[in-house]
């Protein structure tokens, strides 16, 4: 009795220091919500503020929830990176806008289209993009920010950005304006990429000297969306051993993905692939581009998505370029992966950041020397030569690929894999020593384009 009495103490004894190692465990890996943690350490907000936070991390929350003074009767501006954005905070349908109110969002929130304010609070906040501000303050004897003494400045990198493209100057105004120190009045600017306003400092020494930075992108204990797992690839064409890999199980869990590119060229090429590999793809770009207008479908995806945030039956695949990159909102559950061809990091960054939630992988691309690639890479000494049976053999052994036995495959599932890794192959049948054997000879494809370029030319003998 004393034994098993003994027994039973143990195991309740081991059961309450496990309950308590797990509780201890995810207090250490509790992460907190930037409000969360500025309440916590309690930072000193100057005139003008830089605050550099994930995505993720409750910005939006963190600003109307403790960045507006309680009681605060005053008017203030919100301005935007675009129009869409502005559109998300304070849509022009007041339905819509007064919903969000109801749910604690945007209170207080118009435009300069619709004035129409909803929410029990006495303050108004006028959102507008950082276009249409720069135009109000054209004049030097503009009188329209002299009423207003709280600014929020959201996605602040995509301003330098904005001013590199031309214009009429408004933009250019509105970011030497906005870094200035304004008596009474108080700025705060957020980015989840400091790239472009590193680049402006640089370019400008002194241009921040003004602004107080406060860095939350690493914080150990700060909330941010997660990716489970990430795969590198050095071109698209690698694409179609990661999707070929991941499609049965996608397709069984009815998951869906976001991929990112920069030009309509390339993302029609990952279109051609994914549907070669069994996807359902839907690519969008921007309404005003006039030598490739989208189709009445992608039109109407494209309302579909910014209205709901969520990609619409059939498609599994939904792939922008950089006119999408910013300022509306991805929240369907069933986004899990995301494909990211760019080497850009702001980019990377905003790109990722309209998926409102952790996901199951990422595709991200990296340079062809990255060592961190984990697709099939053919050495130097493998390439633009005839490879008898022989060398395929060492070409195996190097690549040390293996099946579901654990043995190396052979050449024709190797073949395959290859081929769909961004590399040509030519089989041939030459004489080596009087004897006639077969070879092949594996290029890596740099590019497609001038590929089939050279393939027409040829065929239509255009030299």
């Amino acid at each position: 009795m004393k034994n098993n009495y003994n027994r039973k103490l143990n195991v309740q004894t081991s059961k309450s220091l496990r309950e308590k190692s797990n509780k201890e465990r995810e207090e250490l890996s509790k992460k907190f919500y930037l409000g969360e943690i500025i309440k916590k350490e309690k930072p000193k907000f100057g005139d003008n503020n830089l605050i550099l936070a994930p995505v993720g991390s409750g910005k939006s929350f963190f600003i109307e929830e403790n960045l507006i003074p309680e009681n605060y009767s005053g008017k203030i501006l919100y301005l935007t990176s675009n129009s869409s954005l502005k559109d998300s905070l304070a849509p022009n349908n007041n339905e819509l806008r007064e919903e969000f109110a109801k749910n604690n969002k945007s209170k207080g929130f118009f435009t300069s289209e619709n004035k129409k304010r909803y929410g029990d609070v006495p303050y108004g906040v006028h959102v507008m993009t950082y276009h249409e501000f720069g135009l109000r303050i054209y004049s030097p004897h503009q009188t329209f920010t002299e009423n207003i003494d709280l600014i929020f400045c959201d996605e602040i990198h995509s301003l330098p950005i904005f001013t590199q493209y031309g214009g009429h100057g408004e933009l250019l105004l509105a970011l030497n304006w906005l870094f200035q120190k304004h008596e009474g009045k108080t700025i705060y600017y957020f980015t989840a990429t400091k790239e472009s306003i590193e680049k402006l400092e640089e370019k400008a020494p002194g241009y921040l000297s003004k602004t107080l930075i406060f860095d939350y992108l690493n914080h150990p204990e700060i909330r941010k969306y997660q990716v489970k797992s990430t795969y590198y690839i050095s071109n698209s064409f690698q694409l179609r051993v990661h999707l070929k890999a991941k499609l049965e199980y996608i397709k069984n869990n009815h998951h869906k993905g976001l991929a990112f590119t920069r030009k309509i060229e390339s993302q029609k090429r990952i279109k051609e692939i994914a549907e070669e590999e069994g996807y359902n793809p839907i690519t969008l770009w921007s309404i005003n581009n006039e030598e490739n207008p989208m189709n009445e479908e992608q039109l109407k995806v494209r309302d579909y998505i910014l209205n709901t945030g969520n990609i619409p039956e059939p498609y599994n695949l939904l792939i922008i370029n950089g006119s999408m990159q910013e300022g509306w909102n991805l929240f369907d559950n069933k986004v899990e992966f995301a494909i990211l061809d760019t080497l850009d990091e702001i980019e990377r960054v905003q790109a990722l950041g309209r998926i409102r939630k952790d996901i199951d992988f990422l595709l991200l691309k990296v340079t062809s020397d990255d060592n961190r690639l984990n697709v099939i890479k053919i050495k130097e000494e493998f390439l633009n030569k005839s490879l008898t049976t022989e060398d395929k053999s060492l070409l195996l052994k190097d690549l040390n690929i293996k099946d579901k036995n654990d043995n190396i495959i052979k050449w024709p599932t190797a073949k395959k894999m290859i081929s769909k890794s961004g590399y040509n192959i030519d089989d041939r049948v030459i004489r080596i020593n009087d004897e006639t054997k077969r070879v092949s000879i594996l290029t890596l494809i740099k590019d497609i384009k001038w590929e089939k370029q050279c393939y027409t030319m040829l065929q239509n003998r255009k030299f």
